[in-house]
């Protein structure tokens, strides 16, 4: 008997990922559709999945984290793209140099977004989560 123990993987089929993009905005083809490529797409490369979801029609893109949302800008994406987590501290300027939309959990947030737009002379796009 094999006592070799089985390792867990996950294989992404893009080709899916696609169709299920496809299918929701065929569902749904006047709403706003956002495809989560948090945590590097769920451990499966946030930029592949990212393209593949714009490729399909996913008009927004979301992260957790503002490096994670900058990571997709650096590799190219210029679509709408909004993360929601944020520390004291992060990289509130270059998310609003990038472009992209961010989210506000308090005032302490709210108070950062507004220097950094502030700071660099554009106007924040700001989700305020209640």
């Amino acid at each position: 008997m094999d006592e070799t123990p089985m390792r867990a993987r996950a294989v992404v089929d893009l080709t899916a990922l696609r169709d299920n993009v496809r299918a929701l905005r065929e569902a749904a083809p006047t709403a706003e559709l956002m495809a989560v490529v948090k945590s590097d797409g769920y451990g499966h490369g946030a930029v592949p999945c990212a393209r593949a979801a714009r490729a399909a029609g996913a008009g927004w893109l979301g992260t957790a984290t503002p490096e994670e949302a900058l990571a997709l800008r650096a590799a190219g994406d210029q679509g709408r793209l909004m993360c929601w987590l944020w520390t004291p501290g992060g990289p509130w300027r270059q998310a609003i140099e990038a472009d992209i939309d961010v989210s506000a959990s308090g005032v302490w947030a709210l108070r950062e977004a507004a220097a950094a737009a502030r700071a660099c002379g554009r106007t924040a796009r700001v989700q305020l989560k209640a």
